[in-house]
């Protein structure tokens, strides 16, 4: 380790300090954009003046002008000659619902003082936050961050590299069950892939169910319902020929439980799909994880936090859950099988096939 101050380094340190800071302001103007719908608004004008944009909007001028100019700076949008529009690619990633990308929901409100007070005395008292406590900012912003990608990977490509799986899902009689389903969107991808089956979402989220209520009976999809619960309650609702668990267990106080709740509900020939972060076991291994500050991040302020929500956590935290370590957490809750499936664009998750 160096102690020597290096006057050449310094101000490249000065810099990356205020890259930092500079991430949280943008991203609370990224917010403002997805909250006054400019993302949108643009792409249906572009290219367009700041005064075709306000007149499109309804909003005023000067202020769509500076936070356009704050875009451009990103290089999320071009500018011509006073015209402004997307790039190509941001337009995929902050309009396209359809597109596996697509990711202004990331962009939620800031954190606020409550939250930061209350993890300041987590490290005081040792008892962090659960995802309810955060409040309703935090169920939609965790639902849009893997919304996408189940949508677009969950069934033609993870559950299509389980062996039978989806052969057995379609001929009917079926049970699958989501467990820790937050907003449905897993599950109700998961009824309309597979109408013959019953599918059950559990959350212990009154928030997220309500949401999930809602787009089920949007979607019409008759084979799906949602109760309130966690993995304490799963005794109700299994045996499962399929048992989901999607960025749930390194949440967790107690995920060894968990995972024996989830052998006691899987069929002895069915399968437990979980996918969890790409972590790589430890620090330095760690450190070849693009974005690996905002990793560390989130795991103070949600996912450690959760997971030392009660006393005796075991605070595994967003990169807790690697594959060494779940593989030993699953064969020594009884199960005996455990295949770990990638999916090249998905640079967040791995997809475990998990089965007794």
């Amino acid at each position: 380790m160096r102690t020597e101050l290096d006057p050449e380094r310094l101000p490249l340190t000065l810099l990356e300090l205020f890259r930092i800071k500079q991430g949280e302001m943008v991203s609370a103007m990224m917010h403002l954009g997805t909250r006054l719908g400019l993302w949108e608004a643009l792409r249906e004008s572009e290219p367009c003046t700041s005064a075709e944009l306000s007149y499109s909007t309804g909003l005023q001028e000067r202020w769509l002008r500076e936070w356009l100019h704050g875009m451009v700076s990103t290089d999320l949008v071009q500018h011509d000659d006073g015209r402004f529009a997307l790039t190509p690619e941001a337009r995929v990633a902050l309009t396209d619902r359809d597109h596996w990308s697509y990711m202004p929901g990331v962009f939620g409100p800031p954190m606020t003082h409550r939250e930061i007070e209350r993890t300041l005395e987590a490290f005081q008292s040792g008892l962090g936050m659960t995802w309810a406590e955060h409040g309703d900012h935090a169920c939609h912003m965790q639902c849009a961050m893997s919304a996408a990608r189940q949508e677009s990977f969950l069934v033609p490509e993870v559950l299509a590299a389980f062996d039978g799986a989806t052969d057995r899902l379609r001929s009917g009689d079926a049970r699958i069950v989501d467990v820790g389903c937050g907003s449905g969107v897993a599950a109700c991808v998961l009824a309309s892939s597979f109408p013959a089956a019953t599918v059950v979402g559990i959350d212990p989220s009154s928030r997220a169910l309500a949401v999930a209520r809602s787009s089920s009976a949007e979607a019409g999809l008759d084979n799906l319902s949602f109760e309130q619960g966690t993995f304490d309650d799963l005794d109700r609702f299994g045996p499962a020929d399929l048992l989901v668990t999607l960025d749930v267990l390194h949440d967790l106080p107690r995920p060894q439980e968990a995972i024996a709740a989830a052998r006691r509900n899987v069929a002895d020939d069915g399968w437990w799909l979980v996918a969890d972060i790409k972590g790589r076991g430890d620090l330095e291994a760690n450190r070849k994880i693009p974005l690996l500050p905002y990793m560390y991040a989130m795991s103070v302020f949600y996912c450690m936090s959760s997971a030392l929500s009660e006393p005796g956590g075991e605070g595994l935290g967003t990169l807790g859950l690697h594959p060494q370590k779940l593989e030993e957490m699953a064969r020594s809750g009884g199960f005996t099988r455990f295949v770990r499936h990638e999916v090249e664009l998905d640079k967040t998750n791995w997809y475990y096939e998990i089965r007794p």
